[in-house]
């Protein structure tokens, strides 16, 4: 195992792209027992991945192309989509599994997309950090198996599942959630045919992203290259499930909730009822408070998915609602459904963060 994660590292570490901004101290050391008062999380439990700062090199300088430029894409690539006022991209899982962080700005947005391949999770940050813009890098360290982030403005660093920093002068602070859509490539491009996808082009040196770099790490429960305190007993430890936060509660839904049809659900999760859209078959699954942020309470009448441009769901009063939250058709046009956090990521991490909510021993 411990060849492997070595291999692993250097094939990683060896994957640059254009030359980034970095912090003045050039490393990143695990905490000592005397620090744990610097830090949010149990230091015994922050893990040295392997890679050093800065290891796995971060993308700072994406270049976006068309969707029929995009040859290197095959349609049951998993993806992190994303819609920005009329821009929408696509984040090729395979990508980031060589880079972990594309940092990347839409418009005034300017934010990172990160996915942990040890985790399954993809997220967004928003990089404008108490109004100063920075970006985000791969900082060498793991908590429970999941990637630490630094920032390169303050060094602070970042649980990505957490999405809160856990040490440095921005300790505490929280990076709010912002939805992302992970499916294949296949639906997104059926669902936004105009969509850009994030190119290789520009990079110095460029691995085959059709070559996964962790062997059977993603189908081998017993494959975990860091252990962590919960174990399951109730769900395969690499199965992929959505979890859905809603206050200081946890739910979660399995594709086989939905089966091969794209079908709707509501769930009570922290007071709250959430609608959960999935399907197995097309390799999604999405959550959504049952109201808008104006509190108006929406209920689910039809699928509207295939029907029109980035279109999810139509409501009992006729409104037509999109993959992000939006009424874009109605007399509730323009409003906003309110959205939790929730996103993809093997039963095991949610569980290792939030073990009050699945069944497992220590």
């Amino acid at each position: 195992m411990k060849k492997s994660l070595w291999l692993v590292c250097l094939m990683l570490s060896a994957f640059s792209c254009k030359k980034e901004e970095t912090t003045p101290d050039n490393s990143i050391s695990l905490p000592s027992i005397e620090e744990a008062d610097q830090w949010l999380i149990p230091v015994s439990e922050v893990k040295d991945g392997g890679v050093g700062k800065d290891g796995i090199k971060s993308i700072d300088e994406p270049i976006h192309i068309s969707a029929q430029q995009a040859s290197f894409m095959n349609d049951d690539d998993l993806i992190l989509g994303f819609k920005y006022n009329e821009t929408v991209i696509a984040y090729p899982q395979k990508i980031l599994d060589y880079h972990e962080i594309i940092n990347d700005k839409i418009d005034d947005f300017a934010f990172s997309i990160s996915y942990c391949p040890l985790t399954g999770s993809g997220l967004l940050h928003d990089r404008s950090l108490d109004g100063l813009e920075t970006t985000f890098g791969v900082s060498g360290l793991l908590y429970n198996s999941n990637l630490i982030l630094y920032d390169r403005g303050s060094g602070s660093l970042w649980s990505q599942m957490l999405l809160k920093s856990i040490n440095g002068s921005k300790m505490t602070a929280e990076n709010g959630f912002h939805q992302l859509v992970e499916t294949t490539w296949g639906n997104w491009r059926s669902w936004y045919p105009g969509t850009k996808v994030l190119s290789v082009e520009g990079l110095e040196v460029q691995p085959d992203y059709d070559v996964y770099p962790y062997g059977d790490y993603k189908t081998n429960n017993d494959n975990l290259l860091f252990d962590v305190a919960n174990n399951l007993s109730d769900i395969p430890k690499k199965e992929r499930i959505l979890g859905i936060k809603v206050g200081e509660e946890v739910g979660y839904v399995q594709f086989k909730t939905f089966g091969q049809l794209n079908s709707q659900l509501v769930r009570e999760i922290g007071g709250e009822e959430v609608l959960v859209f999935g399907s197995e078959k097309d390799n999604y699954m999405l959550a959504y408070m049952a109201k808008t942020t104006k509190g108006d309470v929406i209920r689910f009448r039809k699928s509207l998915i295939g029907t029109g441009e980035g279109l999810l769901f139509e409501d009992t009063q006729g409104n037509a609602w999109d993959f992000f939250g939006t009424a874009v058709s109605g007399d509730r046009k323009g409003e906003q459904l309110v959205i939790p956090t929730h996103f993809m990521g093997y039963a095991f991490a949610w569980a290792a963060f939030y073990p009050d909510f699945f069944t497992g021993s220590n």
